[in-house]
């Protein structure tokens, strides 16, 4: 006869383990309402469940172990599941039910008597899942359908929780791998074209930020794998910046110490990082190369391996020439200007002139690049050249995009170049097409390449164009032949009338270098001033005490 009843009864406990829980509201001990259904079943939210009340000795062991597994379990399905501690007594309230949380150091959510506890348990405690033997008790309610797994109980309290955490993993199958691509600030990187190949099969995703294999079947049991493209413009993320960096590295400086550095500078895919990099890198932004030799981008497998069975590799994006741009540092800070000036010569068409940028602070430059504009059919520039700026030669600027009304100028030293106030940067040598004045003929432009000059502490300052108008210059309009000079320089000027002229010739400190009174003629005077002792930089020619140029002179 035993053997004739013990049979129904196991259906019965089947069939009690596959209903659905009834809903419940509840307002926990935090004061929040929630609804079993609303807020978890139909959200796909598996809900474990604990019958417990705030002096219960079992329930008090089971505490630090069901902890564990809450943080476990949200660690592994992120928001998908929730725990609940419901109190069986009449007197635990939501207030002990908080405390009761405090003192065991638990997270989960709780409540008491005047919660609702007691009505939600109801079903539970009934009978309705089965017998109900005290407290602690456990169940698991499914996601969507909100079928209970009653009473799950293990020999110790490990055992339960492991039991509970199996329920859990069943009812949430892990979440397909995902891989992320990211720039080495972690920033996601969009529109990254993936190329997984095996021998029988090959296809290509493309994916921004993250990606996964893991629903490929024809990946399942075999090795692969996965090579990265991206296409972007060239210039992208890269200005003189970045060349004054590498050649920082290059000169020992401040050396790259992180691998996506050295694979930022690397243009040519050599391996390695030298001078011819930076040469790579300035043909860009002057125009004069329009592609990088081996593709914009490289991508560095973290860490590196080999992928099988549906996984996939992470990758690091490096995005060539930009080792501090958009892609790794974020928007710019606000930065002050640094001013250059040019004299606001009136031309004539058909004339040229020798002008000069000159720099109104002092600094030290390490980089620069700006794009004259201008139009071509009013302006021609037949030459730039700077006696300061070491190094710059026909490769820094791009004479050839003249006939679409730019000019683009790069200059790089990692070392720097020390610059006084009111020093000539660059000699522009300038034919006017069309009558006007400089300043209605030749600007900075605004768009494409930004007009920025490095500093030898790395700080990036835009650059501004300031005129000189013709009141702020001298009322004697002077040139200084050559400038710079070594020894030697003249004084070239037209004046209006025979005439005695007191000119003097002051270092940047005030010291003159150079007195004397000439007598000056009517018409075009080409006078000779050579200081006793050649002096060393920026020299203020004046003339009856009043500035009329400046002229730099050079060491020996």
């Amino acid at each position: 006869m035993k053997k004739l009843l013990f049979l129904p009864i196991l259906l019965l406990a089947a069939r009690l383990a596959a209903l659905p829980a009834p809903d419940f509201t509840i307002t926990t001990s935090d004061g929040q309402v929630r609804q079993l259904y609303q807020d978890y079943v139909n959200q796909g939210k598996v809900v474990v469940i604990e019958a417990f009340f705030t002096t219960c000795p079992p329930c008090a062991t089971h505490a630090p172990f069901f902890q564990a597994l809450y943080q476990s379990a949200k660690a592994a399905h992120p928001g998908k599941v929730e725990f609940i501690l419901l109190s069986t007594l009449q007197t635990d309230n939501n207030a002990k039910a908080a405390a009761y949380l405090t003192a065991k150091m638990m997270t989960m959510l709780a409540a008491g008597k005047d919660g609702g506890s007691i009505t939600a348990l109801q079903p539970y405690m009934s009978g309705q899942f089965g017998g109900f033997f005290g407290t602690p008790t456990f169940w698991v309610i499914a996601p969507g359908t909100g079928e209970v797994t009653f009473d799950i109980r293990g020999n110790t309290p490990q055992q339960t929780m492991t039991q509970i955490g199996q329920k859990i993993d069943a009812l949430l199958p892990a979440t397909p791998t995902e891989c992320f691509l990211k720039s080495p600030n972690d920033h996601p990187v969009s529109d990254v074209k993936l190329a997984i190949y095996t021998p029988l099969f090959d296809t290509t995703i493309t994916a921004s930020g993250t990606y996964s294999l893991s629903n490929i079947q024809k990946l399942k049991n075999t090795t692969y794998t996965v090579t990265p493209s991206k296409k972007s413009e060239p210039l992208e993320g890269l200005t003189t910046y970045d060349l004054v960096l590498t050649s920082k590295h290059i000169l020992g400086l401040d050396t790259f110490t992180q691998p996506w550095q050295l694979a930022a500078a690397d243009f040519n895919c050599s391996g390695t990082t030298t001078t011819f990099d930076i040469v790579l890198g300035r043909r860009l932004i002057l125009g004069i190369d329009t592609a990088f030799v081996c593709g914009a981008w490289r991508f560095l497998q973290e860490p590196p391996g080999s992928p099988a069975n549906g996984t996939c590799l992470h990758f690091r994006c490096v995005k060539v020439g930009d080792l501090n741009g958009p892609y790794f540092s974020g928007a710019p800070e606000d930065r002050s200007p640094l001013a250059f000036t040019l004299p606001d010569l009136h031309l004539q068409a058909g004339e040229t002139r020798n002008v000069q940028l000159t720099v109104q602070e002092a600094t030290t430059l390490a980089g620069l690049q700006l794009s004259l504009g201008f139009d071509p059919q009013a302006l021609h520039i037949e030459q730039v050249e700077s006696a300061v700026l070491s190094n710059f030669d026909g490769q820094s600027s791009n004479l050839q995009l003249q006939t679409e009304g730019r000019l683009p100028i790069a200059w790089v030293n990692g070392s720097g170049v020390e610059m006084v106030a009111g020093m000539p940067v660059l000699s522009l040598e300038i034919t006017a097409l069309k009558n006007g004045n400089l300043s209605q003929l030749l600007r900075i432009e605004s768009g494409g390449m930004t007009a920025e000059a490095v500093q030898s502490n790395n700080s990036v300052r835009p650059v501004t164009l300031r005129w000189e108008s013709a009141s702020q210059m001298s009322a004697q309009p002077v040139a200084m032949i050559p400038n710079p000079a070594q020894d030697v320089c003249f004084l070239v000027f037209d004046a209006d009338r025979d005439a005695d002229r007191l000119l003097q010739m002051l270092d940047v400190q005030g010291k003159v270098v150079f007195e004397k009174t000439m007598a000056v003629q009517r018409g075009t005077n080409r006078i000779e001033l050579r200081p006793v002792v050649s002096p060393s930089g920026l020299c203020i020619v004046k003339m009856d005490g009043v500035a009329v140029g400046k002229v730099l002179f050079l060491k020996n």
